[in-house]
């Protein structure tokens, strides 16, 4: 037995053995037959550099130089991938050779379609001046805006941050100011349904479900929306789901804040010397000794401890997180998107949070072959809870001023007897909530007369409608640790809801080298928005704080609602022949409850010719550099509201008075007349462009003059006080706003260049 046992281990060992060979021998040829290959790509214009090399089936890759050379090492039996943007890829298998040279052809790539008002088009065939934002930049930059992300990316866009508090969106215009009181901001439509003028904002929307992005600049693009289009558009599609299983993904990103420059504060001794001087020059000032100013300062100084108050107690190292998750996929009939976002920014200055909670659900079906519906939900959450610091005061503070007393609670003047600089930590004691959430519910359904009836082919009805509910709430209590010895509650609630219904019918035909695209609208929109505000002061105590207005010694209230409707008429013809010559004319009815019964509505009309140049025969030479060549030319007219509800009204205020020992309650006439002969501002556009594309594209470039005028202004004027009354609106003067537009862009490096002229 023993003898057996001793043969069956002899055996498993060589057994073993010949095993460790095989995949020895095996493994060996992977790792000790590599081989260094070089070579050269190019393609019919001479050396491609940046042209990728990429070992197949590996993330083993290089990139060509800028003489198109490459140098790798892989096996001498792989195989390799030649790939550049716009050209055709090539498999060479290495098979031992150690210098390859292949030569890229270039490929029909299908015309770029971008989203345009109430539908799509050709990017050949745009007639207005429309820019794209690559979506790389979108999802790549850690913004917890996406305006902020194509900031200095397209030319005629201006992106400004005012605050610097985290969760304030950044202010926007498209080619400038062209109204003096009305809001300036574009018009922000997400999914075909609109955002702007909801409650909403870019704020509501994450980068990473952003799937594309254009910018309406001119009246030709913009006329389509009428008096929302007055300040340009901005286009916003979402991610949608495709067939086939599904995919998961995700994307996140952590970043650091701090100050990029720092102020140096004088030190305690040096605080101390400028008392002295001061003192000495001024009779009748005084130190509450020789060493301090202040009494609160003795401590500090006796002991030696001095305080930043700016850089270590106000501020902190700002963090900033964005965390993604989306799943999509679906079957032919059903697809599906679902992402869910959580931003979390922690400010630089102690108190200024942010966070953001976002969850999208997008969902298409084909229910049968001429009927397609779906649905985009979304769902938003801003906090910026918590109270917060007073830099100012932080500025102010002497390095020797007290801090916290005994009992470890802030003080309320550190450098005290001086009462006029309080603590700047003191408001972090506040209870202080603000809360705002953004609910949208947009469907969609679409008819395709064509597979209904063969004779109807092109023809096509959409119907959308949009529901948004935007509430918020401001609550805070101010106590005795924050410097209020009677207490001061307030709570602020507000809520917008917004219905648009749109009934779109369109119709596209080609007849031979003719295009002929015909959209017609009617919308209707309505917003109901309402606010309530309560306050207290004097309360026994700091412990219920807002969550108990009632144990206030005195109290009021106050209450707001308004309701604004519109409705909208709107036809669109684009017609072009062989791609080379395009025409557009859009006309738009407008309607707004804002003015009164004689002016409620307004027309605006656009035109707009396109001549694709690079498509003409006596320009066939060009074609090994020039791809694209455009001239555009357009002229139109939008409109702007620039008053807010009721503007035109005479509107009467109440007030209490008293009679006897009563009090009664009257109502007068505000300070403002009422003027219902209100009528819309209009903004006349003429705008003349130049787009073209060089090198396989590789060097695009946009090129706009454009000149604009505004008239009828809608401006408060003073009036004498024998009328009654303190203003009235009317409508008068004009801005002139003049400018150039260039934008260049090669290898997604984006230059742009914006001259702009107002008068």
């Amino acid at each position: 037995m023993e003898q057996i046992s001793r043969k069956l281990t002899e055996g498993w060992k060589t057994l073993l053995g010949i095993l460790l060979f095989c995949f020895v021998m095996a493994v060996t040829p992977a790792y000790a037959q590599n081989t260094t290959v070089k070579g050269v790509v190019r393609d019919a214009m001479g050396p491609t550099a940046g042209a990728t090399v990429v070992q197949k089936g590996t993330n083993n890759g290089t990139i060509t130089d800028l003489d198109g050379n490459f140098e790798i090492s892989v096996p001498s039996n792989a195989v390799l991938v030649f790939s550049f943007v716009g050209l055709d890829t090539q498999e060479i298998p290495v098979a031992g050779k150690s210098f390859i040279e292949v030569t890229l052809q270039g490929n029909e790539e299908l015309e770029e379609v971008i989203v345009v008002g109430y539908g799509t088009q050709k990017k050949s065939d745009i007639t207005g001046s429309v820019a794209s934002v690559d979506k790389a930049r979108l999802e790549k930059l850690p913004v917890t805006n996406v305006l902020q992300a194509i900031q200095g990316a397209t030319a005629g866009v201006t992106i400004s941050q005012s605050s610097s508090i985290p969760g304030d969106a950044p202010a926007a215009q498209v080619r400038g100011t062209n109204s003096i009181n009305a809001n300036s901001q574009p018009y922000i439509v997400v999914d075909g349904v609109p955002l702007s003028n909801t409650g909403g904002s870019l704020n509501d929307i994450a980068a990473s479900d952003i799937e594309s992005m254009e910018i309406l600049k001119d009246a030709s693009a913009t006329a389509i929306y009428g008096t929302n289009g007055s300040n340009g558009v901005i286009l916003i599609t979402t991610k949608h789901g495709k067939s086939g299983a599904p995919k998961v993904k995700y994307s996140g990103y952590v970043g650091f804040e701090t100050f990029t420059n720092k102020l140096e504060f004088c030190d305690g001794d040096q605080i101390i010397q400028r008392y002295k001087d001061y003192v000495a020059q001024n009779p009748g000032e005084t130190m509450f000794n020789e060493n301090v100013k202040y009494a609160n300062e003795v401590d500090n100084y006796l002991a030696g401890k001095q305080t930043d108050w700016v850089y270590d107690e106000a501020s902190q190292t700002g963090i900033i997180t964005d965390h993604n998750v989306s799943i999509s996929g679906g079957t032919e009939n059903v697809r599906y998107f679902i992402s869910g976002d959580y931003m979390d920014q922690k400010g630089v200055l102690k108190g200024y949070n942010y966070k953001r909670y976002t969850l999208r659900t997008n969902i298409d079906a084909d229910v049968t072959n001429y009927l397609n519906i779906g649905t985009n939900t979304s769902l938003t959450s801003h906090n910026r809870d918590g109270g917060r610091v007073n830099f100012l005061n932080a500025e102010a503070m002497s390095p020797w001023g007290k801090e916290y007393n005994e009992d470890g609670s802030y003080t309320i003047y550190p450098m005290y007897t001086e009462s006029l600089w309080a603590n700047p930590m003191i408001n972090t004691t506040m209870d202080v909530e603000r809360r705002q959430w953004n609910i949208n519910l947009n469907n969609y359904a679409i008819v395709k007369f064509g597979k209904i009836w063969a004779p109807l082919e092109g023809l096509q009805y959409k119907f959308n409608s949009g529901y948004s509910y935007a509430p918020s709430r401001n609550n805070s209590y101010k106590g005795k640790a924050a410097n209020d010895n009677n207490g001061t509650g307030e709570i602020f609630n507000s809520e917008t809801q917004t219905y648009t219904i749109e009934n779109i019918l369109s119709y596209a035909k080609d007849f031979g080298k003719h295009h002929i695209d015909l959209t017609a609208l009617y919308a209707a929109s309505r917003k109901k928005y309402t606010e309530s505000t309560a306050k207290g002061t004097g309360f026994i105590n700091d412990e219920l704080g807002y969550n108990s207005l009632t144990a206030a010694t005195t109290g009021s209230v106050g209450s707001y609602r308004s309701l604004y409707t519109t409705c909208s008429q709107m036809g669109r013809i684009n017609y072009s022949y062989d791609s080379r010559y395009l025409f557009t004319a859009t006309v738009r009815r407008d309607g707004s409850s804002v003015f009164g019964p004689d002016n409620k509505y307004g027309v605006f009309p656009s035109v707009a010719l396109g001549w694709n140049l690079a498509r003409e025969s006596f320009m066939e030479s060009t074609d090994s550099w020039l791809d694209d060549a455009k001239v555009r030319l357009s002229y139109g007219k939008t409109g702007n509201e620039a008053i807010g509800t009721y503007t035109t009204l005479v509107k009467m205020t109440t007030a209490s008075f008293a009679m006897g020992e009563e009090k009664s309650v009257g109502i007068y006439p505000n300070s403002y007349m009422g003027n219902d002969g209100l009528s819309w501002e209009s903004t006349t556009t003429f705008n003349i462009g130049l787009d073209f594309g060089l090198f396989r594209n590789r060097l695009t470039s946009n090129i706009d003059f454009y000149t604009a005028k505004t008239t009828d202004l809608l401006l408060r004027r003073n009036l004498p006080n024998l009328s009654g009354y303190s203003t009235v609106w009317s409508n008068m003067g004009e801005v002139k706003n003049h400018g150039i537009d260039l934008t260049l862009n090669s290898k997604n490096v984006v230059t742009s260049v914006q001259l702009k002229f107002n008068s």
